[in-house]
C-alpha cells in the first residue's frame, strides 16, 4: 500500500483479520449445493434467488462500475450509496476522540454527522463567496490540513457541492491533494459528476494516491431507491483492505446488485445520459424563469441537478409551498446560505408548479 494512506490508517486496520462470510464463496453455480450459510433451502413464490445471500462485492458489477467511471476493476469498492463510504472512511482513518476531518461549509451535512457519530473532531474552512458564486479557500485548506500538533486525517470537498451546485477547479483540487499528500486524504465526492460540465477526476486517480472518489447511482442513474455507490481509488491493497476489513459482511442487497447491472447496460445508461440531458434544459429554464421573479433576489450557477435560490422570505414560501404539498430543502438559517431555499430538478410538470406557486406567493 503506497505511504500516502498507510501512515494515515488507524493501525489496527493493517492487522486484524476481518470477517470472512459464507457469501464469499465466488462460484455460485446451480451444480453446487450451498449448506454453509444457514439459508433457508425454500425461496419464496416470485422471491427465487432471494433465500441465499450474494456475492458481497460481486465481480461482473465491479466491472461495470469500471466501466462507467473509466478506472481499473479493482479500484472500485461498491457500498450502499456513498453515505455508507462516508462512514467506513472515518471509521478507517480517524481514531476517536483524537482525529479531525476537514469540511468546507456549506456542504452536505453527512460528512460531518459520520465524524460526530465515530467520535471524530471536526475542523471548518468555509466556501469563499466571489463574483455572486462559492471557491474553496485553498490555501487555507492546505495550511489547515498541514498542521501536524491538530491532525486532520480527512479532508472532504464535494464538487458539485451540495447545497450550493458548485464544482470546484480540478487544477484547484489537484494541487490540495498533491500538497497534502503525506498529511491527509482528500474525499471527493462526486455524487453530481454526471450533471456537471467539468466531468470526474477518476482519470487523475493514479497520479494522486491520497485521493479517493465517491460516487453514486442515486441521482444521474435514478436509483435512490436501492442505495448503491461506490469509493475509488487506484490503490490496490487499500481498496481490498476496505472490501474484506470495513465493510459488512453481506452490504449489497440482491436486488440492488441486479437493479445497478440494469441501469449500467448499455442501453439504460444511453437512456439515463437523455434523463440527464433532459434535467439540464429544465435547470436552464427553471433559472431563467425564477430569475423573472421579485422575490428572488440571487440565483446561485449550479453544475448539478438543482439550484440555490435566495429569496428575502425564503422561510414563508418554503411553508407555503408544503402548505401546497410541494416540497422543497430550506436552508436559510444555515452559515453561507442564509435565506436560501434549495430547489431540485423535476419533470416540467412539477417545475411549472413551483413557478405558479412563486407567481401567486
Amino acid at each position: 500500500m503506497n505511504e500516502a494512506l498507510e501512515n494515515l490508517i488507524r493501525p489496527h486496520y493493517l492487522t486484524h483479520s476481518g470477517y470472512v462470510s459464507a457469501g464469499m464463496e465466488s462460484d455460485k453455480s446451480e451444480e453446487k449445493i450451498f449448506l454453509n450459510a444457514n439459508e433457508n433451502p425454500y425461496a419464496l413464490q416470485g422471491l427465487e434467488g432471494f433465500n441465499r445471500y450474494p456475492e458481497p462485492q460481486p465481480a461482473v458489477l465491479r466491472q461495470a462500475y469500471a466501466q462507467a467511471y473509466s478506472v481499473k476493476e479493482n479500484a472500485v469498492v461498491m457500498t450502499r450509496g456513498a453515505d455508507e463510504a462516508i462512514a467506513i472512511l472515518t471509521k478507517i482513518f480517524c481514531e476517536p476522540h483524537q482525529d479531525k476531518i476537514l469540511i468546507c461549509p456549506p456542504t452536505f451535512g453527512m460528512y460531518g454527522v459520520n465524524a460526530k457519530a465515530a467520535p471524530a473532531k471536526i475542523t471548518e474552512v468555509p466556501l469563499k463567496k466571489e463574483r455572486g458564486t462559492f471557491a474553496l479557500d485553498k490555501e487555507n485548506i492546505i495550511k489547515t490540513a498541514q498542521n501536524q500538533s491538530k491532525p486532520v486525517k480527512l479532508v472532504y470537498i464535494c464538487s458539485p457541492n451540495n447545497p450550493t451546485g458548485t464544482s470546484f477547479s480540478h487544477t484547484d483540487i489537484i494541487e490540495i491533494c498533491q500538497k497534502l499528500e503525506g498529511y491527509a486524504t482528500v474525499i471527493l465526492d462526486e455524487t453530481y459528476a454526471e450533471f456537471s460540465q467539468q466531468g470526474s477526476l477518476s482519470g487523475k486517480l493514479e497520479s494522486l494516491p491520497n485521493l479517493i472518489i465517491l460516487r453514486t447511482l442515486s441521482k444521474s442513474y435514478a436509483l435512490a431507491g436501492m442505495r448503491m455507490g461506490c469509493l475509488l481509488n487506484a490503490d490496490e491493497d487499500f481498496t481490498a483492505l476496505v472490501r474484506t476489513k470495513a465493510l459488512d459482511a453481506y452490504p449489497l442487497p440482491r436486488a440492488s446488485i441486479k437493479a445497478a447491472l440494469h441501469v449500467l447496460s448499455p442501453d439504460i445508461h444511453a437512456l439515463a445520459m437523455q434523463n440527464i440531458h433532459k434535467i439540464l434544459d429544465e435547470r436552464t429554464r427553471m433559472e431563467k424563469a425564477l430569475a423573472q421573479s421579485s422575490e428572488v433576489t440571487h440565483i446561485y450557477p449550479s453544475d448539478a441537478n438543482f439550484l440555490l435560490v435566495e429569496m428575502p422570505r425564503a422561510d414563508e414560501f418554503h411553508a407555503f409551498t408544503a402548505k401546497n404539498n410541494v416540497i422543497l430543502r430550506n436552508f436559510s438559517d444555515k452559515l453561507g446560505t442564509e435565506n436560501c431555499l434549495r430547489i431540485s430538478i423535476g419533470t416540467p410538470e412539477e417545475n411549472n408548479r413551483v413557478l405558479e406557486l412563486l407567481s401567486r406567493f
